[in-house]
């Protein structure tokens, strides 16, 4: 009889530790944790582009005239391309295209007879080495400006009479209209709307003022949001002109 109830202990202490064992089980699931997820490494973005045409500081409108000249002069220290940015962003690119066409060496010694012949006005010096430029740059952008300034140079020699100075001068400014209308000189510049100015100014006002309106006409229609090399709205001035002209 004893052995029957150790037996039927044994048994019934069997049974309730199978019971606990199943109720509580093994406790690595609930305990599990997920794998910590792999760190996505992220791609760098791309280098922004280096800006090629640095922003003005300085707008050519506040300056003086003595202050504007004496910046386009000292780029000529920098002759290697480092000053002509902050004459604009079109005069900065066709100032490369002509030094890509020509060779560096070539586009120096262009540009030492521009610096040598724009100042000072009027001189027989100043003349020689711009049409010197013209003559041996016929076809680049430079060759525009050397037109535009050697009218100028020709309205102040004073060594030809006023019907020779204004012959001369007209012929340059209408160069710069027939060959180069799409020249460019410091600060954005237009050769070529430039000289329809100083035609109606120092030539037509005097011999022809009924062409000196229609140019001063045509700069104000055509040229709206141009200036001059120094600045100065080409329509502004046009507009002032013509209420001089009676």
């Amino acid at each position: 009889m004893r052995a029957l109830l150790v037996v039927g202990c044994l048994c019934v202490l069997l049974v309730a530790g199978l019971i606990a064992f199943m109720l509580l089980g093994d406790d690595s699931e609930t305990n599990f944790k997920p794998p910590t997820p792999a760190t996505v490494v992220k791609k760098p973005k791309p280098a922004q582009p280096v800006r090629r045409y640095p922003q003005q500081t300085v707008n050519p409108r506040n300056m003086t005239d003595e202050a504007r000249e004496n910046r386009i002069v000292a780029m000529n220290e920098e002759i290697d391309g480092k000053a002509v940015m902050q004459f604009g962003k079109e005069f900065h690119d066709k100032w490369y295209k002509d030094r890509e066409q020509l060779g560096v060496e070539r586009h120096k010694e262009m540009e030492k007879l521009w610096f040598a012949g724009r100042r000072p006005r009027g001189k027989a010096e100043s003349i020689e080495q711009l049409e010197k430029l013209i003559e041996e740059f016929p076809d680049t952008n430079r060759a525009g400006c050397a037109a535009f300034e050697l009218g100028h140079h020709y309205m102040r020699d004073r060594t030809l009479d006023l019907k020779q100075r204004r012959a001369k001068a007209e012929h340059y400014w209408h160069l710069t209209e027939d060959r180069y209308r799409d020249s460019l000189c410091e600060y954005n510049a237009q050769p070529a709307a430039m000289s329809k100015l100083a035609m109606a100014t120092w030539v037509y006002r005097s011999t022809d003022p009924g062409k000196a309106k229609r140019l001063l006409e045509e700069v104000i229609e055509k040229h709206k949001g141009q200036t001059d090399h120094l600045g100065q709205p080409l329509e502004v001035t046009a507009k002032r002109m013509l209420e001089l002209i009676k």
